[in-house]
């Protein structure tokens, strides 16, 4: 099945500390806030989503922050052309942000299963209210 992670659990597939079967993909603005919190802080801040990272030893936060840069290809991102007619229809049954409407339509166009490794319980409602698990 396929699977849709949040920007944290991005961040642990790619310190190599979560492993996930099948397809994994992410959606584009978990991926730029994770390269946000962790390419634009200065030296690596204790952030919630830069500070794992930043506590790595060296050549593993090396490595983190080159796949970070170029996202392996295992993971997918899917394009907003493709998500913006979907984002347009769920925007008129659920009243979730940016970030929570773009994730809940990826899961929806995906089929995908959604790995959250931060609770958002307006996504989760929305999800559950698609026929999508969380």
């Amino acid at each position: 099945m396929t699977t849709l992670i949040d920007d944290r659990a991005l961040s642990e597939l790619l310190r190599s500390e979560r492993s996930i079967d099948g397809p994994v993909y992410t959606t584009g603005l978990w991926y730029v806030r994770l390269c946000q919190a962790v390419l634009g802080s200065n030296g690596l801040t204790k952030a919630q989503l830069s500070g794992p990272i930043a506590s790595l030893p060296e050549p593993a936060q090396r490595a983190a922050i080159r796949a970070l840069i170029a996202l392996p290809e295992s993971i997918g991102l899917v394009s907003l052309r493709d998500l913006a007619p979907t984002i347009a229809e769920l925007r008129s049954r659920h009243q979730l942000n940016l970030l929570s409407i773009e994730a809940l339509a990826a899961a929806k166009v995906l089929n995908a299963r959604v790995l959250l490794a931060t609770p958002s319980p307006r996504l989760e409602a929305a999800l559950t209210a698609e026929g999508l698990s969380v």
